[in-house]
């Protein structure tokens, strides 16, 4: 009996990891959908602001062409958590378990594990609203009426619905056009097509009629849609990660919109024996960070 507890643990190992993994990977997670996941291989991510030439100028006959030089923003600088957690099963526990609780456990810390991945996510999002956690290159937070051009800093342009507007034909109009407005910090205006209506699930059916309605909802004339998915070219994505339930946002699609996931080290699961008490100790962890560079391409109203 002491050879076969010494080894309990070892026996259980390849059997628990393969519950956990196969438990984290049986439903996609949310967050994909908004962040692309870069890998990374330092303890941090460095990223720098910089606005190439303005506009071409008249030259006249005779003279010099008009000289220019891009212009050097801030730096910022995203540092990556290690986040973890672990459990921990007596020799004794481990003898006399009559109903599985070793794989409910393994099972329970992968879902734990997404849940994390899920919230660290999205608080970017939430961030972007009323926090201060998360900064561009800028130093804005991703949702502001205000970010000024490094180019010319009397020129400011908003990504955010002021006052804010509930989602709707109104909303989305005026957001759409807020997208379709947008100049880049040399003055350019700029092509990002938004493709990602982001809303908690309470909004799901709201959203559902006015993508999918071919006129106006909730009116007696029959105007034709303006933000029909096929003329808006919205999808949505339902985030029960948000922490409002009525505010929404659009966005680019992934690898355009700047949202990152910095992906330092994969989610591990590991078990190991406690060489005192024969207990045995699982364990999982992984190691990332969020951030955004650039503001444009997302837009939100804090309704």
């Amino acid at each position: 009996m002491a050879t076969l507890t010494a080894q309990f643990y070892e026996l259980l190992e390849a059997d628990q990891k393969q519950i956990f993994f196969n438990e984290f990977t049986m439903q996609p997670e949310i967050w994909p959908s908004l962040f692309e996941s870069v890998p990374s291989t330092k303890a941090y991510e460095d990223r720098m602001r910089i606005a190439g030439f303005g506009t071409l100028a008249t030259k006249a006959e005779g003279t010099p062409i008009a000289f220019d030089s891009p212009v050097q923003g801030t730096k910022a600088r995203t540092v990556h958590s290690t986040f973890g957690l672990g459990w921990r099963a007596s020799m004794e526990m481990m003898m006399d378990d009559q109903h599985g609780v070793m794989s409910k456990m393994s099972k329970d810390l992968a879902l734990a594990a997404k849940d994390h991945r899920e919230r660290l996510a999205w608080s970017l999002i939430d961030d972007g609203f009323d926090g201060n956690t998360y900064t561009g290159l800028e130093g804005d937070t991703l949702f502001e009426d205000s970010h000024v051009s490094i180019r010319d800093p009397s020129i400011s342009q908003s990504n955010i619905l002021s006052p804010p507007v509930a989602l709707g034909v109104t909303g989305l109009e005026s957001m759409m056009t807020l997208a379709r407005t947008t100049r880049s910090d040399e003055g350019r205006y700029i092509n990002l097509t938004q493709s990602i209506l982001c809303i908690h699930p309470d909004l799901e059916h709201q959203a559902y009629q006015l993508l999918n309605t071919e006129f106006e909802t909730d009116t007696n004339n029959n105007n034709v849609s303006t933000v029909k998915s096929s003329r808006s070219g919205l999808k949505p994505i339902l985030v029960p990660y948000k922490s409002s339930s009525t505010s929404w946002s659009i966005h680019a699609p992934v690898g355009q919109n700047s949202l990152t996931w910095n992906n330092r080290m994969d989610v591990e699961f590991d078990t190991a024996g406690d060489p005192v008490t024969r207990d045995l100790q699982s364990f999982v962890f992984y190691r990332a960070s969020v951030m955004f560079s650039e503001w444009r391409g997302n837009y939100g109203s804090n309704f």
